[in-house]
């Protein structure tokens, strides 16, 4: 008997410790809900000033942000279209030196009603968190990146990185103050804290300008 009890609670100890991977609903446009609503229109990059990262919602937009905040973004226009990407990464919150891992990638909205502007096109399906499990005990820390895939051509924000002068962003990270899905009694959260963010075009590296610098020489001498 006292074996059997043993082996019973070994297994209900095992339970516990394998949460199951968690999910949530990879949407920056969720209304309606009073607990659970975000809006966060994601904004391309400024003209006059193609380096300046703003962080924050807006006041206003087509769609009021939720929360609305004090940001402004007059002269950067949402984003729409396809020719856009979306990545959400996650890590587990309050794990010092984890690292962000991608969980899904999807593109923008190609549409014309101004309320979907700055949104992307929701998944189907809740994403699912391969490093976070649904655990009432943990939370995940969430990043999402976005950058201008260049007609389908650059498909991962590392490629974007390298190719350099690529327009590209990324929230400020945040923790989902819920317990992530687990397709079955706890629902998926939505990414509340999510905030707008707008796209830059990172300045040239120190290295590259060097790179440059050396070709504009090697040409110079050979017209001599």
């Amino acid at each position: 008997m006292k074996k059997n009890l043993l082996v019973i609670a070994g297994l209900l100890c095992a339970t516990a410790g394998a949460f199951a991977q968690g999910s949530v609903q990879f949407n920056n446009r969720v209304t309606g809900t009073a607990t659970s609503a975000v809006v966060a229109p994601i904004y391309g990059v400024d003209p006059a000033n193609p380096t300046l990262a703003k962080h924050g919602n807006a006041a206003t937009g087509p769609t009021t942000p939720i929360p609305p905040g004090t940001q402004t973004y007059a002269n950067n226009p949402p984003l729409v279209g396809t020719g856009f990407t979306a990545s959400i990464w996650a890590r587990p919150a309050g794990v010092a030196g984890a690292a962000f891992v991608q969980a899904a990638t999807t593109p923008f909205r190609a549409t014309t009603s101004a309320t979907l502007f700055g949104a992307w096109l929701t998944p189907n399906t809740a994403v699912i968190i391969p490093n976070v499990p649904s655990d009432p005990t943990v939370r995940a820390e969430i990043l999402i990146r976005v950058w201008d895939n260049l007609n389908g051509t650059v498909t991962s924000w590392d490629a974007a990185v390298q190719r350099g002068g690529v327009a590209m962003g990324e929230s400020l990270p945040f923790t989902v103050s819920d317990q992530l899905g687990n397709g079955g009694l706890v629902l998926s959260p939505t990414l509340r804290g999510l905030e707008s963010f707008n796209l830059t075009v990172p300045e040239p590296s120190v290295i590259a300008l060097g790179v440059l610098g050396a070709g504009c020489l090697f040409l110079l001498r050979r017209r001599k």
